[in-house]
């Protein structure tokens, strides 16, 4: 079949000169971006509602329960130790994987309902034993949906991808932020409704996202080959160079350092002997202005990265992230210099969650994508695995000192500038297999099939 579509100055055009855009062999007009998008966006809305929500409720849930913060990183580390052992395998098998269904979304749909189940559980268990196989089902359905950022990588045009993505983070805040105003002044009151509302809106959104985006056709997977083989072809092109060892150190010490905002901050702010000893409802206020605010910036960012590319973003907030958290330290001691300093990390890592994918998508080519992703989830949940139980024990051997742990968390942020430096000192290793976006801007993301029409 002849190629019906030309490329000028990187965009694409019909044979009647209408605009089209392209993701491999997907080819989309207008009102097929607009219906892209809607679908994509409502998964993500709910998405993220889910995965802003999960984080803060989770330790007060356990704490309610009498569980100390070494018990809660523990049970917590069950989720990127999920990601460590479940998701290198399903990053593997989606690359090699050709259904009438797509390559990747099969994986999400199958995992999808044991998120839905061990939410559903975790308020009604009793001990600790309970609680963590709740969060063994929860672990292993979230390392299962990173698939959807190779299902992303595939369906969006990549000259589009940064505003998608800013767009796509706008949605989840948005949700995040209806979370955090709403649901978090019921939460004490209502913790099990709570859990099994947003377990119930983020299982409809993501299926509903799952069955309305349809993937492209992709080339022949690779011959079948021994266990042995696979095994070793994905040590040595995940591992076995310098600039993939030095990637994975950029993105995994955000991991390392994430557990700080992403949980234990929620414990030093309602703690009421070693924190600021305010309520759930106070805790969500703090976090909806940190959304609000991020909910002005997100959209620019997302223009700013299809613009310039993620590389210099990505380095330039992670090391913003760093000092403001240092700041913390020792000036977050009331409510108004933590609400200060979290209204400046909430600018600075909107910037960076808006570079987060489309830094992937720049380093690591397209059609090995599941593959290195496993390989990157290795490295980023094992630190972040270690994180979350060395940071819980070090507050609970402390005497729960929670303000340590910002110190913890800026260390590990200041040194994403040093790893990104030198990994763009080293060749690139994957010859001829090229990523789908320019880390300096993005490319038009030529297909080297003929396309097929999107039917989204």
């Amino acid at each position: 079949m002849p190629d019906m579509f030309t490329s000028q100055d990187d965009k694409w055009h019909d044979k009647n000169g209408v605009r089209v855009w392209r993701a491999g062999t997907l080819v989309y007009y207008k009102k097929d971006l607009v219906k892209l998008f809607f679908w994509l966006y409502i998964g993500q809305f709910t998405f993220w509602m889910q995965a802003t929500a999960i984080p803060v409720l989770f330790p007060l849930l356990c704490k309610s329960k009498g569980f100390s913060a070494g018990q809660i990183g523990t049970l917590w580390s069950i989720m990127p130790l999920g990601g460590l052992l479940v998701f290198p395998i399903l990053g593997v098998l989606s690359d090699r994987t050709r259904t009438r269904f797509g390559r990747r979304r099969p994986y999400d749909l199958f995992t999808a309902p044991f998120w839905f189940i061990g939410l559903v559980l975790l308020p009604f268990t009793q001990t600790y034993w309970q609680a963590m196989l709740a969060m063994a089902l929860v672990g292993f359905a979230h390392a299962a949906s990173n698939i959807l950022n190779a299902f992303y990588n595939d369906v969006v045009p990549p000259e589009l991808m940064g505003r998608f993505v800013g767009g796509m983070r706008f949605l989840g805040a948005v949700g995040a932020l209806a979370f955090q105003l709403v649901i978090m002044g019921i939460f004490d009151r209502h913790p099990v409704a709570v859990f099994v509302i947003i377990a119930s809106v983020g299982f409809v959104g993501e299926m509903l996202m799952l069955f309305m985006i349809k993937e492209g056709e992709y080339p022949p997977p690779p011959q079948k080959e021994p266990v042995l083989k696979v095994v070793g072809e994905f040590i040595k092109e995940g591992f076995a160079n310098k600039y993939i060892i030095f990637l994975w150190l950029t993105m995994g010490v955000t991991a390392f350092g994430g557990p700080v905002m992403g949980m234990y901050f929620n414990l030093y702010f309602t703690d009421a002997v070693h924190g600021l000893g305010l309520t759930s409802a106070r805790l969500g206020q703090l976090l909806g202005l940190g959304t609000a605010i991020g909910l002005v910036f997100i959209l620019p960012s997302g223009w700013v990265v299809d613009k310039f590319g993620p590389k210099r973003l990505w380095m330039w907030a992670a090391l913003g992230v760093g000092i403001v958290q240092i700041l913390m330290f020792f000036l977050a001691k009331n409510v108004v210099g933590i609400s200060v300093l979290y209204s400046m990390f909430a600018i600075i890592n909107t910037v960076l969650t808006a570079a987060l994918l489309p830094v992937m998508y720049s380093f690591i080519p397209k059609d090995k994508f599941g593959q290195l992703n496993g390989a990157n989830q290795i490295v980023s949940m094992g630190l972040s695995a270690i994180a979350v139980n060395a940071l819980g024990w070090i507050i609970t051997l402390s005497g729960e000192n929670y303000s340590i742990l910002f110190i913890f968390g800026g260390a590990a942020y200041l040194m994403v500038p040093v790893f990104m430096w030198l990994m763009l000192k080293q060749p690139y290793p994957y010859g001829d297999l090229k990523p789908s976006m320019n880390p300096d801007g993005t490319s038009g993301g030529k297909a080297k099939r003929s396309p097929t029409q999107s039917t989204t």
